[in-house]
């Protein structure tokens, strides 16, 4: 079975795991749907605003696409939910990446 399809298997058996919209979300970067992984990341931004992952590679994939506002957006974003539930590593990733790319 092909990666992506086994991803979109797992999130019909689990849709509230936000683990595999995320995985799907780099797969489809990683294949060059370059729409469809921006479509996914904004999906769970807006469904899944705790999954901390999400904003250090939707703000990383956002850099590489040259969309600095919307990276900014993101960073600032996820630097606020990491701190709201106390990942501290992933804050301090995120602000790294704020201080390296702004």
């Amino acid at each position: 079975m092909e990666r992506k399809e086994f991803i979109k298997d797992e999130i019909k058996e689990e849709p509230e795991n936000p683990f595999n919209y995320y995985l799907l979300a780099l797969e489809l970067k990683k294949e060059g749907d370059l729409s469809g992984s921006l479509d996914l990341f904004n999906q769970l931004i807006e469904r899944f605003p705790s999954y901390i992952p999400t904003y250090y590679s939707f703000a990383d994939f956002l850099l590489e696409i040259e969309d600095d506002i919307k990276a900014k957006q993101i960073i600032e974003l996820g630097i606020i939910r990491a701190e709201g539930v106390g990942q501290t590593k992933a804050l301090h990733e995120l602000k790294q990446m704020w201080e390296l790319n702004f």
